[in-house]
């Protein structure tokens, strides 16, 4: 039935399409015939104004040079013109150049037997419109005409011999002829008289003209050759466009199948890569067919890598041994979670689902692996943990400090009232001593417990971190001098922050501390502050002793040091700031290669 309708129908739509067809092309050959003519007109006119400015100027460089010898100059001015339109007589296409006055007289000419004689009524009428203003800009007027020996291409121009607007300054003396001074020319007006300058004003206000006329034969041929180029053109557009109708009705029902098949096809591959759960899947013969988007992400292998490859080539072990417990299991499908390895300190925990696929008629097909990354999910359980620790420990934390802070004052009082009734006796003074120091540093390691447990109210302002960062190295640089460290600072523009300068400035102090504590024997100290979109980034590298990788976890945990004279609190405590400040901080540390930390925090946007 369709076939009958579509056999019913084409050739009207053919009819139409043909002719919907030729009139876009009939258009644009109109269109660039045109445009071809403008063109070969537009080249014409410049051409004929180039000319007309190398004669208007050589003839006024000459009638100008010959004046000393006014009286001659003025006698044969048109000579100068006739000597310039010599010169341009070799122009190609040039039919007539000649200078005309407001009679239609021919004063000078390319054609010499033409010099006296009067031009034809039609071009004399052509000629009064740059006399009577009516031209296109008031300068020159073009035109087309057919004359006896062929078309011509006509372009007429004022001509002013003196220059426009030159006689008022011959008159003042002031002009190029009679020259610079005042003095001078009056001068020239004793010499010459009146007579010269009555002259002068005659000539300039003749109504004198040059008359440009170019052969159009090579013009016409060439847009007539570009006519056949394009008629030819669009006859071949024609047939080209009828064709692909035919071959398009020919080939429509096998194009609508193919159609339909690949739009399935590209659906199925648009929701195979738009899962995000990782799809790996393999065929009979163990070859990787499937492998999307999600699953490159989470095992780090380009997709064009991974498709045609056999699995043990370029997989990971875990997932290849995976992929063959799938094949070897005939019980129900089971998850599993392993931990890969990406790169060098990248691991994902990913949780993976292998299903085993058959066709209709229940034969082994391939196999299919579902990844599904947890990573990010087991990190905030982690941080939740982490969080519900520390807030315990902030509630233990204050009760501790209430119930010991009154004893320590007891004993603290006792001790100095030990010392006062024993001050002869030189050791027992001592150990009373070594007693309050130690009940001091117990007060201050409560204070500190205190200061990390309880909230901190913030004085916002805007802060740059330059400054804060120059200010904490400049209290740090002797320090650094003295153990050999080599500072190399990179502090980029308008990186401002809207925080407590004080606290900040306790931060990157304390991260400079201990980046100068694990560079004991010297090395260098690196510190960049750059802008990313809406955040400011600070880091700090150095090339220290490092961190184990078991101890990388654990550095912003209470009480967690690796010094032998550390409390534990300082990075912990600088992290608390940071993320009061709505901020993070990142720890990334290789044993015996240095550490760096990242502080990362929102950018105040006006800046300071």
């Amino acid at each position: 039935m369709k076939k009958q309708i579509l056999a019913k129908f084409s050739p009207w739509l053919l009819a139409a399409a043909c002719t919907l067809l030729a009139l876009i092309i009939g258009v644009f050959a109109f269109s660039n015939y045109q445009r071809e003519k403008r063109l070969m007109t537009e080249a014409l006119l410049q051409q004929g104004l180039t000319i007309n400015r190398f004669v208007t100027s050589s003839a006024r460089a000459s009638f100008r040079g010959s004046f000393r010898n006014i009286r001659m100059a003025m006698g044969q001015w048109s000579d100068h013109v006739q000597q310039a339109i010599d010169y341009s007589v070799d122009q190609p296409g040039l039919r007539f150049l000649g200078l005309i006055n407001g009679q239609g007289t021919i004063l000078a000419s390319t054609q010499h037997a033409d010099i006296g004689k009067n031009l034809d009524v039609s071009s004399r009428q052509f000629l009064q419109s740059i006399f009577k203003g009516t031209s296109q800009n008031g300068e020159y007027r073009y035109r087309k005409i057919s004359k006896e020996n062929g078309e011509v291409f006509q372009l007429v121009t004022n001509f002013y011999p003196l220059g426009r607007g030159q006689y008022d300054s011959h008159m003042s003396g002031r002009g190029p002829m009679l020259g610079r001074q005042s003095p001078r020319g009056s001068q020239r007006m004793g010499l010459f008289g009146k007579e010269i300058f009555e002259q002068l004003r005659e000539l300039e206000e003749k109504d004198l003209a040059i008359l440009i006329e170019f052969d159009l034969a090579q013009y016409n041929t060439a847009v007539r050759r570009q006519l056949v180029q394009i008629v030819f053109l669009s006859l071949v557009l024609l047939l080209v466009g009828a064709g692909g109708w035919l071959s398009l009705l020919a080939l429509q029902g096998l194009k609508g199948s193919q159609v339909r098949l690949r739009q399935i096809r590209q659906y199925t591959d648009m929701l195979v890569s738009s899962l995000p759960v990782g799809l790996v899947g393999t065929g009979s013969d163990g070859t990787i067919r499937i492998f999307n988007q999600a699953a490159e992400d989470m095992v780090g292998i380009p997709i064009k890598h991974a498709l045609g490859s056999r699995p043990e080539t370029i997989l990971a072990a875990e997932l290849v041994r995976e992929l063959r417990r799938v094949g070897n299991s005939r019980s129900t499908a089971e998850q599993k979670e392993i931990t890969l390895t990406c790169g060098a300190n990248d691991k994902r925990s990913l949780m993976v689902l292998g299903l085993p696929v058959h066709d209709s008629d229940n034969r082994f097909a391939g196999n299919t692996l579902l990844l599904q990354d947890v990573s990010d999910l087991k990190k905030l359980q982690e941080e939740l943990r982490r969080n519900e620790r520390l807030a315990a420990l902030g509630k233990m934390a204050a009760g501790v400090a209430h119930e010991l802070r009154n004893p320590l004052s007891s004993i603290k009082g006792l001790a100095l009232l030990l010392k006062a009734k024993i001050h002869n006796d030189s050791q027992a003074t001592g150990t009373a001593d070594i007693l309050v120091q130690e009940v001091e540093r117990l007060n201050r390691s409560i204070g500190e417990l205190l200061d990390y447990a309880r909230p901190h109210k913030l004085e916002l302002e805007p802060v740059r971190i330059d400054e804060v960062l120059r200010k904490a190295v400049s209290l740090l640089e002797p320090d650094f001098n003295g153990v050999g460290v080599a500072l190399h600072a990179n502090y980029a523009e308008k990186c401002s922050v809207q925080g407590d300068r004080d606290k900040l400035n306790q931060v990157f102090l304390n991260l400079l501390l201990n980046a100068l504590q694990a560079m004991e024997n010297g090395g260098n100290l690196k510190i960049t502050t750059t802008r990313e979109g809406e955040d400011v980034i600070c880091e700090i590298e150095d090339t220290g002793c490092g961190l184990e990788e078991e101890n990388v976890a654990k550095v912003f945990d209470p009480y967690f040091t690796t010094k032998n004279n550390g409390t534990g609190l300082g990075l912990a405590m600088s992290a608390k700031i940071v993320e009061e400040h709505s901020g993070s901080m990142e720890f990334r540390s290789v044993l015996g290669q240095g550490t760096v930390v990242k502080v990362c925090l929102p950018a105040y946007f006006e800046e300071i």
